[in-house]
């Protein structure tokens, strides 16, 4: 995703948009339209609905990362880059109908509360379930910390319904992931995704690994699609000592059009570090892959990433709907222009077919780097 900084901010006032003289005369011809559509189209529509639809069709013209963000949409990608929510905890799946518990989170309010895997939810405080679509589900569930709903449940195991209390909690969502030690002294983490927790996850991995006696470390970015930009950046500035460039933002809007440096006043030792990357390493975490590898700090394996260099700002139209809108593009410290293009490895490793024995040649070449930290 590649999101600004600016997120959840407007970030122009009316007054200072450019050409704001020719915008407000199209906005006469605007309004026209809307007024023409209620008052003469054979069935009734609501203004704010007609502006909606409009905003979506001004995004769908721009590029493929420009959207209108209904409600649910707004609300699931708040969620996302915070990294957390007040909900129980549970993974679910539509089946014949009905949201189904798939995987309980261990410690989690659903855990505490007594739900299992395979529980069938028919009623979320007496309302009911059956064909409600699984984002208007994930919403009724969350609320505030600390408050309580009763589930009705099927249990798979003894056919019973039951009603069953559940308190919320806040849940942190996992952004580091596999945190672990290969042999004497290699570590080893996959970054999932870089959202507001991903930076204090990985020091927390970090510290873990450290106090197992890692000597060489493992940075799995493969399949990570980006996220929030200020935390690649973030994360960076751990690996990178004070003054290193790690990224440059070109845009219209002043605040976004800078040049980060890290100024980290306590960084990472300097021991090995090797980045797995694939064709779906994007946007945030080619960031911090570029910023590593053009400053010599850690050693590229894998394909060519994917090449997604631009920055995403998503912007409140009112207080439930908002468009996320591209402001800005990157470059890589040297100034290297990415975007469509995509970080070329140090070494060059291609996967065999998944699934197949041995397929994980990146792995391999990875483990052949490290072999005497294994």
């Amino acid at each position: 995703m590649g999101l600004a900084a600016s997120l959840y901010r407007p970030i122009f006032a009316q007054e200072e948009v450019p050409g704001n003289m020719n915008v407000l005369e199209e906005l006469k011809l605007f309004s026209k339209t809307i007024g023409l559509i209620i008052q003469a189209y054979v069935d009734d529509k609501q203004p704010r609905q007609l502006y909606y639809e409009a905003v979506k069709g001004m995004m769908a013209s721009l590029d493929p990362y420009c959207q209108f963000l209904g409600k649910e949409h707004y609300e699931l990608l708040k969620i996302d880059i915070k990294g957390e929510y007040a909900g129980i905890g549970a993974r679910l799946e539509a089946i014949e109908g009905f949201p189904v518990i798939m995987e309980v989170q261990p410690d989690s309010a659903a855990q505490k509360a007594g739900l299992l895997p395979q529980d069938k939810i028919m009623k979320i405080d007496g309302g009911t379930t059956e064909k409600k679509p699984l984002p208007e589900v994930a919403a009724l569930l969350r609320g505030d910390v600390d408050t309580a709903l009763t589930l009705t449940i099927l249990r798979s195991a003894t056919n019973q319904t039951m009603d069953i209390r559940v308190v919320r909690q806040k849940i942190e969502i996992e952004a580091v992931k596999d945190v672990r030690m290969i042999g004497k002294s290699l570590g080893y983490l996959r970054i999932a995704e870089f959202r507001e927790n991903t930076a204090d996850q990985t020091e927390k991995s970090l510290k873990t690994l450290h106090e197992k006696g890692m000597q060489a470390l493992i940075i799995d970015l493969r399949g990570n699609q980006g996220g929030v930009m200020p935390e690649a950046i973030e994360l960076a500035q751990k690996f990178l000592p004070a003054g290193t460039k790690i990224v440059s933002v070109k845009s219209k809007i002043p605040e976004q059009q800078q040049e980060y440096v890290s100024e980290a006043k306590t960084v990472e030792g300097n021991y090995p570090i090797a980045i797995l990357v694939n064709e779906g390493s994007a946007s945030a975490s080619e960031i911090f892959t570029a910023s590593m590898q053009e400053n010599g700090r850690a050693h590229v394996i894998g394909v060519k990433t994917f090449g997604k260099a631009s920055v995403q700002s998503v912007i409140p139209l009112d207080d439930v709907t908002a468009m996320k809108m591209t402001t800005a593009r990157y470059l890589t410290p040297k100034g290297t222009v990415i975007d469509h293009v995509g970080i070329e490895p140090d070494e060059e490793v291609q996967n065999g077919p998944a699934g197949t024995p041995g397929f994980d040649h990146q792995t391999e070449s990875v483990l052949t780097y490290f072999k005497k930290y294994i």
